[in-house]
């Protein structure tokens, strides 16, 4: 497993770099003005969505390495790029958008061959050891990465956020360039890009445990995403509570999940695994219930919250990589990414609506669906 902790440790350092720019680039926009900030942020993520499918497809077509391996390298070549740039012309719109832009792009195709490249390191019993771990490492990245990165915008700016995203990048590329998966995986039969890309829709929609996975995925991403970063602030503000306690709510949530996570990563996952991760998502939902419903039970309610969620997850996920065949898997991950992207760009909007009348209604809509999600998991028994 030393492979995979060497890979794991360049993967994670290139996370907190591109947190930083991601911090930089909306520190940047908001300086500019609040509608440069949100061309910024569709330019970062819609290259995501629309290239996802391509990503797949080249991932499979030439394995999860040699994709993460071109990605890492072109991302510290046009970070530098973009660093010198900005140095040179100053902060622009146009630089903005073209770096949200060249991140988004790249990211579309590094990101299903990353969530598929923990196979290459373990068969069907250590793999979901290895996706917790690395779960878990994301987590505390999450969770450290914003007083860093605000300290190093305001001392480096913009600027010097690049340089890190490009030094991150480049040690991750060199670290991967000596990091050997003792597994490989044949490559596809040659074929168009679009009929492989329709392939592997064909194989998500059709598959008896893939498709129950990837709705109720959805389901969870479309309704509980939006619970930390839309209504626990309008619920904040509704109910009087300060900036400090909305923090301490949203970290009690990942303190919660990461414990899930460390614990699958250090003792593996239950038996069962789609049960567990159904009682997950019937944990989660009483957790946005209460914060509905008892405010002075918000801290305890948010950690179970993520406490379900990170049940789920950490027993979800490594299920889904080993139903899918290995002619498929950074196809079937970028599916999957889709499956949590999609239903965002619907909910939000939906949630944000309802929250303008009663952000309790829109906690319980989220409560709601995250529990028909665990039922949906309940009914399909195939896993």
């Amino acid at each position: 497993m030393t492979a995979y902790y060497r890979w794991l440790a360049g993967a994670s350092l290139s996370s907190f770099g591109d947190a930083a720019v991601f911090f930089a680039l909306g520190w940047a926009a908001t300086g500019i003005g609040p509608h440069v900030a949100g061309l910024v942020l569709t330019a970062f993520t819609v290259p995501r969505a629309v290239l996802l499918l391509a990503g797949g497809v080249l991932g499979d077509r030439w394995g999860p390495r040699r994709v993460l391996l071109s990605g890492y390298t072109a991302l510290a070549v046009a970070t530098a790029v973009l660093a010198v740039v900005i140095h040179v012309l100053g902060t622009t719109t146009a630089v903005l958008l073209a770096t949200a832009l060249t991140i988004g792009v790249v990211d579309a195709f590094t990101l299903p061959a990353a969530g598929a490249f923990p196979r290459l390191f373990a068969r069907d019993g250590e793999l979901a050891k290895l996706m917790a771990l690395r779960a878990s490492t994301n987590q505390v990245i999450t969770l450290t990465a914003g007083p860093i990165n605000g300290v190093l915008v305001a001392a480096a700016g913009l600027v010097g956020a690049l340089f890190v995203d490009a030094t991150t990048f480049a040690v991750a590329a060199l670290i991967l360039l000596v990091t050997h998966p003792p597994y490989r995986v044949s490559a596809p039969p040659r074929q168009s890009a679009l009929h492989q890309a329709v392939d592997g829709l064909r194989l998500a929609a059709s598959d008896a445990v893939l498709r129950p996975l990837l709705l109720t995925v959805a389901l969870v991403a479309g309704f509980v995403l939006p619970v930390t970063s839309l209504c626990l602030p309008l619920l904040a503000r509704s109910r009087g509570w300060s900036a400090s306690t909305t923090g301490l709510l949203v970290g009690a949530t990942a303190a919660a999940g990461l414990l899930v996570t460390l614990a699958v990563a250090r003792f593996g996952t239950f038996r069962r695994p789609g049960f567990t991760a159904a009682v997950g998502c019937v944990v989660a939902a009483l957790g946005i219930a209460g914060l509905a419903f008892v405010p002075w039970l918000a801290v305890p309610a948010a950690f179970v919250q993520g406490f379900g969620v990170g049940l789920f997850t950490s027993h979800l996920q490594p299920l889904f990589v080993a139903a899918t065949p290995a002619s498929h898997l950074t196809r079937l991950q970028s599916i999957l990414s889709l499956a949590q992207t999609i239903p965002l760009l619907l909910t939000t909007n939906l949630l944000g609506v309802l929250a303008g009348h009663s952000v309790p209604l829109a906690l319980t809509v989220c409560a709601a669906a995250t529990a028909l999600a665990g039922l949906l998991l309940l009914v399909a028994r195939r896993w």
